[in-house]
């Protein structure tokens, strides 16, 4: 009997026109990436890919992720897969409020950006951040500091998670 998605043969045949390919455990790369996902319950959570090259030029390659109006956010989580190399009297990577970054969104400091590993940086969330976003809110990157650096290397994700009421 044949499946309505082919015969399991090669491409081409019945109604399959190319190969279908299945990726199974998690997929571990880590770029330039944005996205929102659902989860169960009220809880969301938008998940930012960036590198180097992304925080060197503080702008996103597509589009800018946002925050839907009333959002509270719950918790922020930072995965460094590869160590930034930040330069500059104390650069730190401000992540928040497209403009106003450093004020209202959440800090990541040098010594966090340049250790491999999982960090809680919930406790550095700041300004409108803290309370709710009353207005759908743009998601800009940026560095602080004094004449702040960065290179092209280091890869690390963000996860926001947060409840839009």
């Amino acid at each position: 009997e044949q499946s309505k998605f082919g015969d399991g043969s090669n491409s081409g045949s019945g109604n399959v026109t190319t190969a279908v390919h299945n990726h199974y455990g998690p997929r571990k790369e880590i770029s330039q990436t944005v996205g929102t996902f659902d989860t169960d319950g009220a809880v969301q959570e938008l998940v930012i890919d960036f590198d180097g090259t992304v925080l060197g030029s503080a702008a996103y390659p597509l589009l800018a992720p946002k925050l839907p109006a009333g959002s509270i956010v719950e918790d922020v989580y930072l995965y460094v897969d590869e160590v930034f190399v930040l330069g500059g009297t104390t650069p730190a990577i401000e992540i928040g409020t497209e403009g106003s970054e450093v004020t209202n969104g959440f800090t990541i400091t040098q010594a966090q950006a340049q250790a491999v590993g999982i960090k809680d940086v919930t406790s550095a969330l700041s300004g409108t951040w803290t309370a709710g976003l009353a207005a759908e809110t743009t998601v800009g990157i940026a560095l602080s500091g004094t004449t702040p650096t960065t290179t092209t290397a280091g890869k690390a994700r963000v996860v926001i998670r947060y409840v839009s009421v």
